[in-house]
């Protein structure tokens, strides 16, 4: 498969035998005896290394002589515009011709295999043959052998080449020698070799100092590059462009600002700012590292020269920092683009679709398709990441019928059996509700290296599914699989997202001392997802504690700590984080805002004004343009404190058509105010807008119930069932002995049903006697006044409470998690049962927490 292309040489360019060395060696000195025929070729020699046409020039060789009877340095010459051109078997005719031979003329062929990409043998063959026919190798001779080395990988010949120049003594004598020597041993992975190597030289020159920088840098051993670069500095050896790019890389990939802000200032200082490869090296590093995208837009724009490197670079620059817009701008504009280009916008969109523009997310799926067919059309070639960022793209489009066009493409072109094609595969067909066929690849897997990326899919899939039982012996099977012996910070982050959203907080606790106990604690993802998971099991303190001890935290670290606060609706205590971060200078993005707006309906006083200076700062202020989910986010603000007529307003003024979000939103809290016109009015909106989206009909149904308008409820309901749209149902479940128990309404299929029904009944009177009223207004059914009751009796928070509370030890808290919102009666009864048995039972909904404790909600509503 092809990679990434560069028009600008890396940093061991100068260890490679430069084309004069493929042209002429130096010749000898002039013998005693001159023939007038080479007196009179010698002009002709000198034009003949730069003849366009090497059959040209082999043709006026020629005509100085019989082919079989050129002179040596001639002969040289031909051969050397064959192997410029490429045209390796011409070269080896033009040798076997000649009649005598020297060491430049095998020097120059050996030179050649190994430029044109022939197997070692042949180069190492060639040297043979020049040490039977007695002539002495010169350091033309080690410099292409050890060239042969690094094309194939072979340390082995290395070894023994680098032992013969030592022994001849050409490696203090020569420092092409000393400097081909060190690029072998970094490009044959053997970097301790070069830098004793290099300690040892006695002259170094900047070619030198560069091979060992640049192995340092592909090692991933950043600090030691820049200490090196100390040392050249206090060594006087001038830098070049070549040692500033491999420094550029160093700080990009070792995340280092400060240490890449100085190398830009040493570019300016030396003049290399307007080099093109320290140009591009710079708008990679400010891509990934830039406070503001100015910084890179300010060296694209000084760049003298561009290239399609040049543009690549700040397109993705744009995409990383979420600007797709200027990104697409860029592209269009650009005067020539290759496959990576294309490649780098379908990773931008994949990049960019777990922004709050949640909307967003499908259409850059189909644009990423789009530009795939786009490359197809036009011919480019395709590499791995290409395929995987087409199948990326089709997995945020969800589109079932373009994945399958998709996948039957991949296994025509023959892209298949690629680990991380096959793992993107999965994913595509698991988020494309494809799971059948995404088990049917898992179980034919034959990737080691990409298996838990595949595994973390069906996961993810199974817990998505619903099927929690099946996503927790998913998880079970693979760490009973004796072929599976590690965990990556990958696996640990997916695995703790699984707890964190099943509320599972023993088996989280469990992930946390694996964490720490394989290393993983300081991997700033795992920390993340563990304030996550302690988050969203109900430990706020663990989860405060725990990112307070984090040695190292981004912004994802940051939001996971507010979104723990607002799952607890402490809506003060997220503001004063949001003080903190204004206070550290943090940079939110969009999902900050929409967490902080969110937070302003659980302030205990009224924050809606706040809610609004800080939603028209985000644009103002902090360059974020709203999304829909920021809107939609504020109208439930305004909702939430009763200022309805400015909501409405609000709606009015939006700069784009309101999207369901936005109208549920209002919806949502008009349900909480009894504002029942403003809800139908809503609704109306909603089922223009969703009218395939089951939850919709059911707010329809509940609305009409509501108002007692039996029949349109039904007929509602009907409705649903022609269109074969089904109510999403509700679902309750707890955890005991590392099990997970889930309930339905009404559900008797769970093993201890009878002794769980038998204890609600006898909870249920307790309740009444305390105070307890089935609030039969929650049941949006026509049917008789016993029938609701029986109803509310058995729903499945009240079923799943009622196990835990049975299964209960002394001191131990009850969690149940439910799957939608739990209704008012059951927050009624889980009140007063909290109350009548003494412990503390918590809920958390798709709202939030409810921590019943003696008969009194943390929720406060």
């Amino acid at each position: 498969m092809a990679t990434s292309i560069s028009s600008s040489p890396g940093p061991l360019a100068p260890l490679l035998p430069p084309r004069s060395l493929l042209s002429f060696p130096p010749p000898p000195p002039p013998a005693t005896t001159t023939s007038t025929a080479i007196h009179g070729t010698a002009p002709r020699l000198r034009l003949l290394p730069n003849a366009a046409d090497p059959r040209a020039a082999h043709a006026v060789a020629t005509k100085s002589g019989t082919a079989a009877q050129l002179d040596a340095r001639l002969a040289n010459a031909v051969m050397c515009g064959y192997i410029r051109a490429g045209r390796l078997t011409d070269a080896l005719e033009v040798f076997d011709r000649m009649t005598a031979r020297d060491a430049a003329s095998y020097s120059a062929l050996i030179s050649g295999h190994a430029r044109l990409g022939s197997p070692v043998s042949a180069a190492e063959a060639l040297f043979r043959s020049m040490r039977l026919a007695g002539l002495a190798p010169t350091k033309y001779t080690f410099v292409g052998l050890l060239t042969a080395c690094i094309r194939r990988g072979n340390p082995r010949l290395g070894t023994q080449v680098h032992a013969l120049a030592a022994k001849g003594r050409y490696i203090g004598g020569s420092l092409l020698v000393a400097n081909a020597l060190l690029g072998m041993y970094v490009k044959c992975g053997r970097l301790e070799d070069a830098l004793r190597m290099f300690h040892g030289m006695e002259e170094r020159d900047v070619s030198s100092w560069n091979t060992v920088l640049s192995g340092l840098v592909e090692l991933g051993r950043y600090e030691e590059a820049f200490e090196l670069f100390g040392d050249m500095r206090t060594s006087d050896v001038a830098v070049d462009r070549f040692s500033l790019s491999a420094l550029l890389a160093a700080a990009t990939e070792g995340f280092c600002l400060p240490h890449g802000a100085a190398v830009h200032a040493l570019s300016l200082k030396s003049g290399l700012e307007v080099d093109l490869s320290v140009g591009n090296a710079l708008i990679g590093f400010y891509a990934e590292h830039g406070d503001s995208v100015e910084d890179m837009v300010g060296v694209f724009q000084r760049m003298p020269v561009k290239d399609v490197i040049s543009w690549t670079g700040l397109l993705n620059g744009y995409m990383e920092f979420g600007l797709v817009d200027n990104a697409l701008g860029v592209f269009y504009r650009m005067p020539e683009r290759n496959f990576v280009t294309y490649n780098a916008v379908l990773t931008g969109f994949c990049r960019n679709k777990e922004s709050a523009r949640v909307t967003f997310a499908r259409k850059a799926g189909l644009q990423g398709l789009g530009l795939f067919r786009q490359m197809l059309e036009n011919g480019l070639e395709m590499s791995d990441v290409t395929v995987t960022g087409v199948l990326n793209a089709c997995a945020i489009a969800a589109d079932r019928k373009i994945s399958e066009q998709v996948h039957t493409f991949v296994i025509k072109c023959g892209c298949g059996s690629s680990p991380w094609i096959d793992a993107a595969l999965i994913d595509m067909c698991i988020k494309c509700g494809r799971s059948g066929d995404a088990r049917l690849l898992f179980e034919h897997w034959r990737h080691q290296e990409s298996f838990h990326i595949a595994w973390s899919s069906l996961l993810l899939s199974s817990f998505r599914d619903g099927e929690y039982e099946k996503a927790f012996s998913t998880f079970l099977q693979m760490f009973r699989n004796s072929d599976i012996q590690f965990i990556d910070e990958f696996l640990l982050t997916n695995v703790l997202g699984v707890c964190g959203a099943l509320g599972f907080m023993e088996l989280g606790k469990q992930m946390h001392l694996l964490a720490a106990k394989s290393g993983l604690l300081r991997a700033c993802g795992v920390g993340n997802a563990i304030v996550s998971m302690y988050g969203k099991c109900g430990q706020l303190e663990n989860a405060v504690t725990f990112f307070q001890r984090m040695p190292h935290r981004d912004l994802v670290s940051w939001n996971a700590l507010i979104t723990a606060h607002l799952l607890h609706r402490q809506g003060d205590e997220i503001w004063d984080t949001w003080s903190e971060m204004e206070r550290l200078v943090i940079k939110p993005d969009s999902v900050t805002f929409l967490l902080i707006i969110s937070a302003c309906s659980c302030t205990n006083s009224d924050s809606a004004d706040a809610c609004m200076e800080l939603f028209h700062s985000m644009s103002s202020k902090y360059n974020t343009e709203p999304a829909m989910e920021h809107f939609a986010a504020v109208v439930n603000v305004l909702g939430r404190w009763g200022h309805f007529d400015e909501a409405e307003q609000f709606i009015a003024s939006m700069p784009f058509k309101p999207s369901a979000i936005v109208w549920r939103s209002l919806l949502e809290t008009c349900s909480k105010q009894s504002n029942m016109t403003l809800r139908r009015r809503a609704m109306n909106h909603l089922l223009a807008l969703e009218p395939q989206d089951p939850s919709t009909y059911v707010l329809a149904s509940n609305l009409y119930s509501e108002s007692a308008k039996w029949h349109c409820s039904e007929n509602t309901r009907l409705e649903m069932r022609e269109k074969g749209i089904h109510k999403i149902p509700a679902r309750s479940w707890t955890f005991d002995d590392n099990a997970i128990h889930s309930f339905f309404a009404r559900d008797r299929s769970h093993p201890q049903s009878k002794d769980i029904y038998a204890g609600l009944d006898v909870l249920t009177l307790e309740c009444m006697k305390a105070g307890y009223e089935p609030d039969t207004t929650f049941v949006l059914h026509d049917v008789e006044e016993y029938q609701k009751r029986y109803f509310l009796m058995y729903h499945s928070a009240k079923l799943a409470a009622t196990y835990g509370l049975l299964m209960a030890g002394s001191g131990k808290i009850i969690r149940v998690v439910k799957n939608i919102r739990m209704c008012g009666d059951c927050h009624s009864f889980l009140e007063h049962a909290s109350a009548a048995t003494g412990k503390e039972i918590s809920v958390r909904d798709s709202n939030g927490f409810h921590i019943f404790r003696a008969g009194i909600c943390s929720c406060r509503e």
